[in-house]
């Protein structure tokens, strides 16, 4: 562990104090910048106090401490950097088309920047608002399983108990377990999660009621809610003291008195609840639940450890507990170590952990270097542009330039003016993309996901970002033309022998690469839009366009409601089942000689292949008795595979103790959406006692109507049970949803990355022959004809599009390939139609930049073009 003694500051902020200050100052400036570091460690964590150190030393690169750095001497030169503002402003009036080009391609850039540093600050805040998050542990457990070692969120149920009598560094525990439950208030019933937990969960987590008092949980009578439910079921009344009606299952319910409302929970969480009440309530809820048995799980175990560093000593003495565990479960359950997780770093590894009470994944961690990746892409195009459009207009300012060198000017002077126009033109396109981050890209995304990153504006660390944003864009896209612009002589400027911007070959270098990224991003977008629909029309491996299911308490309830739909002449078939695709099932083991392989399983009656059109391949589905084939299993064709099985039929597998005989083989069907790939699955016959749903067959083209006819028959039969059902093919809506957004996504970034490269290219053009309106004039009035004049200004145009494409069609193709590799187990076939698209897309933009010049020259005065200077 680290102690605050060990902890240094970042030494690259001290690096750039010493190359800008005077010397007699820094020894004085170090010193004091490392005391302050040393108090803040004491009072904050290493990471704020690491970024309060880089800002004060920025705050101290001040001109009266500056050094002389080469030739070149920052001086106390108010008015001579009030005069280059001017000048700033004035040429950003006097060229309103270069200014547009300029500041629009940064402010995308810097919105998407933003966005960026938005969504990356969410994501690493993630549950850093406890205040007790460096203390509090997640309990894990490491077990083979699948032939590999996994750890896993979940612990035995009398593991809190006995750790906190057993340990002195053992402050609290707290056991957590979610429940199914109805809940009704008045009139207003609703299917809820409901959380059990023991009373110290709201001191160890930081979840300030808002009504109420935290030790409420004491009371065993007593539930808590989150402000959401609190409105869901009272509106804005202070509903402490009222009363609810739980109902754990079709027997067992429970009156529990409002004893506290949570406050609005932060955005950036994974853990938090509905509705908490104390964790003893369980053995009412669910009798067979003792928590006493080691094999009995509970969902999540905390622990707050007062001092972090006594976590090795615990976590060295767990061997007992180990033990205890292993002698009362199966081995398909041994434990082989236990592990504690720090809340604080939860989010980040919840990925490796199974079953975790955070419920993350590491898709927000990748996505972040996606946007990282895309970001620098952007912000590479903008600072192209304004490099090219910079060299090529500068053309412009060669009087100017060659005065004010000939009156004393040096080159770092010229330098020092132009990018100081530049931080100008670049404040100005951060101003835009500000506006462009909060009001488009941070709602849209928030839209679309429907979250909220809690951007805001106060945000200490987003003016750091920005201002470091705003210094390197400003320095990355200004050096170059400010660097070549000022070495030319004022003698060779003023004689006028001095000719630059026309064929300047990092203009073309930066536009190819420009087409290169445009042409990358394009292909990205036709590709990911391509998959969406390709997806959209992928089958699940089973007939669900005519299905409806819902969820019922028990066997009685499904039998009822069995009897009514029965009478209804558009039904075909009717199933019970204990688990049901895309809503629920089980994973179990199969012991081979080799190993443990690791399945799915679902539990179904005889009519569940019927009535869900599961095609089997081999060998037959349950019989009718289904309950006399109890040591029958139906497989998958990738559990055939997996299991390396040659004549699956007939064959004997082995589930826990019990020998189970294979009598059908389905095709392959996806259990979970089309991000995962299809796993081992296999269905045993289910138990009649354990029925939890209904799926139900219908003639094509009456799901509607039938879904009404099954509500309406649900509202009669169980006026008190919320209905919980739907259309299966509505089962993985949100997934469709999901993969709409990536098309969506890489279409916002095509357009602005073609948007970039196209104007940069009109801008290019435009300059190009505003550059050579004599020479043009000259030709007409010397009898050029428009196909000549056309020819002369599209070839080096045309070269260049065909050089850059010929380089950017293959690496265009590889990386949307790589990408919908990496993003999608199942995907469309890759093909060459997303490259085509965006070449033919990118020479309609040269095609169109082009004409537009060519019509302007052929529309032009020639007499009005000799008279241009």
């Amino acid at each position: 562990m680290h102690t605050p003694e060990s902890i240094q500051p970042p030494r690259w902020p001290i690096t750039v104090l010493r190359f800008l200050l005077k010397k007699e100052y820094l020894e004085e400036i170090e010193g004091d910048l490392e005391e302050l570091f040393a108090d803040d460690i004491e009072q904050m964590s290493a990471f704020k106090a690491r970024m309060y150190f880089i800002w004060n030393a920025l705050t101290l690169v001040r001109p009266s401490l500056l050094r002389h750095i080469g030739s070149f001497h920052i001086q106390h030169h108010p008015a001579m950097f009030r005069n280059y503002f001017k000048i700033s402003f004035r040429s950003l009036m006097r060229q309103p088309f270069q200014s547009f080009i300029n500041i629009f391609g940064l402010s995308a850039a810097i919105g998407i920047c933003i966005f960026t540093y938005a969504f990356s600050r969410w994501t690493y805040s993630m549950d850093q608002f406890h205040t007790h998050k460096n203390e509090v542990y997640l309990t894990t457990f490491y077990a083979n399983r699948d032939g590999s070692d996994q750890q896993f969120g979940r612990s035995p149920a009398p593991l809190g108990a006995v750790l906190r009598k057993d340990f002195p560094q053992i402050k609290q525990t707290c056991r957590v377990e979610d429940r199914n439950v109805i809940i009704k208030y008045g009139d207003l019933v609703f299917n809820e999660r409901l959380r059990f937990v023991d009373p110290e969960f709201l001191e160890m987590l930081t979840f300030p009621l808002k009504w109420g008092q935290t030790n409420a949980l004491r009371d065993m009578n007593s539930i808590i809610l989150s402000e959401e439910m609190a409105v869901k079921y009272f509106g804005s009344e202070n509903p402490v003291g009222k009363t609810m009606l739980i109902k754990f299952d079709g027997e067992r319910s429970g009156l529990f008195t409002v004893g506290g409302v949570a406050e609005a929970f932060p955005k950036a969480r994974t853990i938090s609840f509905h509705f908490l009440v104390r964790f003893e309530n369980l053995q009412s809820a669910d009798p067979s639940y003792d928590v006493t048995d080691w094999k009995t799980m509970v969902q999540a175990t905390l622990v707050r450890i007062e001092h972090p560093e006594d976590v090795s000593i615990v976590q060295r003495n767990m061997a007992a507990y180990q033990n205890a565990h292993n002698a009362a479960a199966s081995r398909d359950w041994a434990i082989t170590s236990f592990v504690f997780e720090p809340l604080a770093t939860l989010h980040q590894r919840a990925h490796r952990i199974r079953d975790d009470i955070s419920r993350s994944t590491e898709d927000n961690y990748t996505t972040i270097y996606y946007l990282t990746a895309i970001t620098l892409l952007m912000l590479a195009l903008a600072c192209f542009n304004y490099i090219n459009i910079a060299i090529v207009s500068a053309a412009k300012r060669l009087k100017e330039i060659g005065i004010r060198k000939s009156i004393g000017a040096t080159r770092s002077v010229i330098s020092v003016q132009f990018l100081a126009e530049n931080l100008v033109i670049t404040l100005f396109a951060m101003i835009g993309g500000y506006i462009l981050a909060t009001h488009i890209f941070i709602p849209g995304f928030e839209y679309l996901w429907h979250f909220s990153m809690g951007f805001e504006f106060l945000d200490p660390k987003l003016w750091i970002f920005l201002a470091v944003v705003l210094v390197v864009t400003s320095i990355a896209s200004g050096i170059y033309p400010a660097l070549y612009i000022s070495r030319f002589h004022a003698a060779g400027i003023l004689k006028g022998s001095v000719r630059f911007g026309k064929n300047n070959p990092l203009t073309k270098v930066l536009l190819s690469i420009q087409l290169v990224l445009a042409c990358m991003f394009m292909t990205c977008a036709v590709d990911f839009t391509r998959n969406t629909d390709f997806l959209s029309n992928r089958s699940w491996g089973y007939e669900n366009r005519e299905v409806l299911y819902t969820a019922v308490p028990d066997r009685s309830a499904f039998e009822q409601l069995r009897s009514k739909l029965l009478q209804e002449p558009n039904v075909l078939s009717i199933s019970g089942s204990t688990h049901h695709l895309g809503k629920k099932h089980v994973t179990t083991l199969i012991q081979r000689p080799e190993r443990a392989y690791e399945v799915d399983q679902l539990f179904v009656d005889a009519h569940y292949f019927q009535t869900m059109g599961i095609p089997i391949s081999r060998g037959r589905y349950f019989p009718d008795e289904a309950q006399a084939d109890q040591r029958s299993i139906v497989i998958n064709e990738t559990m055939v595979k997996h299991l390396n099985l040659e004549n699956p039929i007939g064959h004997k597998l082995r589930i826990d103790s019990t020998e189970y005989s294979v009598i059908g083989v389905t095709q392959d069907i996806h259990v979970y959406d089309f991000s995962s790939a299809i796993r081992p699955t296999l269905f045993r016959v289910a138990s009649p006692d354990i029925t939890r749903f209904l799926s139900v067959k219908v003639r094509p083209g009456t799901q509607p109507e039938m879904y009404r006819i099954l509500k309406n028959h649900w509202s009669s039969l169980f006026p008190e049970i919320p209905f919980d059902g739907g259309y299966q093919e509505d089962v993985w809506g949100r997934y469709y949803e999901t993969i709409g957004i990536h098309g969506l996504v890489w279409r916002i970034f095509a357009f602005f990355a073609v948007a970039m490269a196209g104007l940069g290219l009109y801008g290019l053009i435009t300059y190009n022959v505003t550059g050579r309106i004599k020479e043009f004039s000259i030709r007409k009035v010397l009898g050029a004809e428009a196909f000549s004049i056309s020819a002369l200004l599209s070839r080096p145009y045309t070269l260049l599009y065909g050089a850059a494409l010929l380089v950017g069609m293959p690496l265009s193709y590889l990386f949307a390939t790589h990408l919908l590799v990496a993003s999608y187990p199942y995907h469309m076939p890759v093909s060459y139609t997303g490259v085509f698209i965006a070449a033919l897309a990118l020479v309609l933009v040269l095609a169109l930049s082009l004409l537009i010049q060519i019509h302007r020259i052929l529309k032009s005065n020639p007499v009005e073009g000799l008279r241009t200077e």
